[in-house]
């Protein structure tokens, strides 16, 4: 997940490498021929200033897909809200069966996905985490949990797994 972490930083900063670079080829240019040369000077300005331009589209593009992203699985979650805090507040002298367990199997899949894209970077870390934070609600209840765990020893979920759930390093 440092990857993820890198590349949240490095659009937060991208500027100020920008402006190091700049100055670092402007002083070894300067150190070795003792002058400016400004045709290298506005080679080099012209570079960093496509470097921006496109840190800038590339910025603007994946804020685009994460609102769509961000959206899409808001959307999917509150068509199961409703379905899942039924099946939370029956407690735990209950079989979970037929449409409980379907809903369940959805909002599982659900989980998986939004790993998926919080994994390759299209989701923000701070809404993945406020995401977690709601499966594990969802995880403490015994029953639940128990068909989680067995749905998630296939291991087809994208990488999820019960260690994210249980408070673990992933």
């Amino acid at each position: 997940m440092q990857t993820i972490k890198f590349k949240f930083w490095f659009y937060k900063y991208y500027w100020i490498f920008s402006i190091i670079l700049l100055l670092l080829v402007i002083s070894i240019n300067f150190y070795f021929s003792g002058a400016v040369d400004w045709k290298l000077l506005a080679s080099f300005m012209t570079v960093t200033l496509s470097f921006v331009y496109f840190i800038q589209k590339q910025k603007i593009e994946e804020l685009r897909l994460f609102k769509e992203l961000f959206q899409e699985l808001n959307d999917r979650y509150d068509d199961l809200n409703d379905d899942l805090n039924s099946i939370y507040d029956k407690g735990v002298n209950f079989k979970i069966e037929g449409k409980d367990i379907q809903k369940l199997y959805d909002y599982f899949n659900l989980c998986g996905e939004e790993y998926l894209y919080y994994r390759k970077g299209y989701i923000l870390p701070e809404v993945w985490e406020a995401w977690l934070n709601g499966m594990k609600y969802f995880y403490n209840n015994k029953k639940i949990k128990e068909v989680w765990d067995k749905e998630l020893e296939s291991n087809s979920y994208y990488g999820f797994n019960q260690n994210m759930l249980s408070g673990g390093q992933f």
